[in-house]
C-alpha cells in the first residue's frame, strides 16, 4: 500500500494549502476561471521561481525537523531553519538547491502552506513522542516531505515527495525525522524561530524591521528571546536592546512613564566580522494598546480583555475583530512613519525622535551616515 499512498497528498496539507491559495493568491487576481463547485482556479497558484525579480526578495521560513538529531546540544530545539525563495530552497546547515528544480519546481502555495504548517506530528521544539504518535495515527499532518537539499538527497531533491510512504509515516509517528535521510520533514517556521530574524542576521541585513504578532499578553518577548539566543549561539552575534518600554495591558493603570509600541536594538556584526564591519539596526514592533487609540479600537479593547493578544488558535475572525486588528496596525505605523519615501534611515530617525523621544546614540548616528555615504558612492 505504501507504493500507492502519497505521504504528502494523504494529509490535511492539501486542504490547508488550497484554502490559503484561495484566500490570498486568488484574491489578487481580477480575471479568474474558478471551478463552479470548489471555487478554485489552478492558475491562482504560481511557481515559486516565477515571483517577480528585483526587490523585495521574499524569503519564506520553514522548519526542518530533526527530532532524532546527532547534536546533543540541539535536543531542545529539535529543528533547524529552512528557507524558500524564488532563487533557492534549503538550509545553511545542509545546503541549498535552485527553486526552479527543487521539488519539481515548488509552487508558492506549497511554500506558503509549509511555512504556516503549525500542526504537525514533528514540530521542532514543540515535539512530543505521545502527541506525535497520536497526530500521525489521526492524520493531523500539515507538514510536507521533500528531498533533502544536501548530499543525502542527491537523487531525491528534484522529486515532489517520497515514492514509498511507509518510511516517512513511521518516522513522523516515532519522532525519527533527521537531516541525514534522503527526505526531510518540513513544517511551520515558528517551530524553529517565529520572527524570521535568524535568517536575516545570517544574510547580514543591516536594517531589519520585525513585526511580532505572536500571542504574548504579558509582553514576555518569548519569540524575540528565542531568536536572540539562537543567533548568539549559532553565529556568535549579540543583539542588544536598551530598556524595553512596551507594556502589557495589565500594567497600563500603573504606568509612571509613557509606553511605546516598539524598541530599537543593535545587531553587533562587528563582534564576528571585525571592528571595521558596520553593525545592524533592528526595529522591533509589537501590538499594544494604551487607551489613546481611535474610539473603535478602544471600544473593542475594553470589551475584549485579551485584545490585542487573542489566541492564535482563533481562525474565524468576526468583522469587528478583523477591523480592530487592521486598524490598530495602521494606527501604529502612522505613528512611526512620515514622508520618508521608503528611506529606512529616515524611518529609524523618525521612530527615535517622534515615538521614543530620544536622539540616536553615537554608534547609530555614525552607521546611518556611513550607509548614506555608501549610497551616494553607489549612485
Amino acid at each position: 500500500m505504501g507504493l500507492f499512498i502519497n505521504a504528502n497528498k494523504f494529509s490535511l496539507h492539501a486542504t490547508y494549502r488550497n484554502r490559503l491559495i484561495r484566500a490570498y493568491l486568488a484574491a489578487s487576481r481580477t480575471l479568474r476561471s474558478p471551478n463552479l463547485f470548489t471555487g478554485f482556479d489552478p492558475q491562482d497558484n504560481i511557481k515559486l521561481r516565477d515571483l517577480a525579480g528585483g526587490k523585495p526578495l521574499h524569503v519564506l521560513n520553514g522548519a526542518l525537523n530533526i527530532v532524532r538529531g546527532q547534536q546533543l546540544a540541539w535536543q531542545q530545539r529539535k529543528a533547524e531553519s529552512f528557507t524558500m525563495s524564488r532563487l533557492h530552497c534549503g538550509s545553511y546547515k545542509v545546503g541549498y538547491r535552485p527553486s526552479a528544480k527543487y521539488g519539481e519546481a515548488i509552487t508558492l502555495g506549497t511554500a506558503m502552506a509549509i511555512s504556516g504548517a503549525a500542526a504537525n506530528p514533528n514540530m521542532g521544539y514543540h515535539s512530543s513522542p505521545v502527541l506525535g504518535l497520536l497526530m500521525t495515527l489521526f492524520n493531523v499532518r500539515l507538514g510536507w516531505w521533500l528531498g533533502n537539499p544536501g548530499s543525502p538527497g542527491a537523487k531525491t531533491w528534484q522529486r515532489k515527495g517520497p515514492q514509498y510512504s511507509v518510511g516517512p509515516l513511521f518516522s513522523e509517528a516515532i519522532g525519527n525525522t533527521t537531516d541525514l535521510y534522503k527526505y526531510v520533514n518540513l513544517s511551520d517556521g515558528g517551530h524553529f524561530e517565529n520572527l524570521g530574524l535568524y535568517e536575516m542576521v545570517l544574510r547580514r541585513c543591516h536594517f531589519i524591521v520585525v513585526s511580532d504578532g505572536g500571542e504574548d499578553p504579558d509582553c514576555a518577548y518569548a519569540d524575540l528571546g528565542e531568536a536572540v539566543r539562537k543567533i548568539r549561539i549559532d553565529f556568535g552575534i549579540p543583539i542588544e536592546f536598551g530598556t524595553m518600554t512596551i507594556y502589557p495591558r495589565s500594567a497600563i493603570d500603573t504606568l509612571k512613564s509613557p509606553g511605546h509600541n516598539c524598541a530599537v536594538g543593535r545587531i553587533r556584526y562587528s563582534v564576528v566580522d571585525g571592528a571595521d564591519a558596520p553593525d545592524g539596526i533592528i526595529v522591533y514592533i509589537k501590538p499594544v494598546c494604551y487607551g489613546d487609540e481611535p474610539r473603535d479600537i478602544y471600544e473593542y479593547f475594553k470589551t475584549n480583555p485579551t485584545f490585542p493578544h487573542e489566541s492564535t488558535g482563533d481562525q474565524f475572525f468576526s468583522e469587528s475583530q478583523f477591523e480592530s486588528y487592521r486598524m490598530l496596525g495602521a494606527y501604529t505605523m502612522e505613528k512611526f512613519c512620515t514622508d520618508c519615501d521608503g528611506d529606512l534611515r529616515c524611518f529609524v530617525r523618525d521612530i527615535l525622535k517622534r515615538h521614543l523621544q530620544m536622539e540616536a546614540p553615537d554608534w547609530l548616528a555614525a552607521l546611518l551616515e556611513e550607509t548614506k555615504k555608501q549610497d551616494r558612492v553607489s549612485a
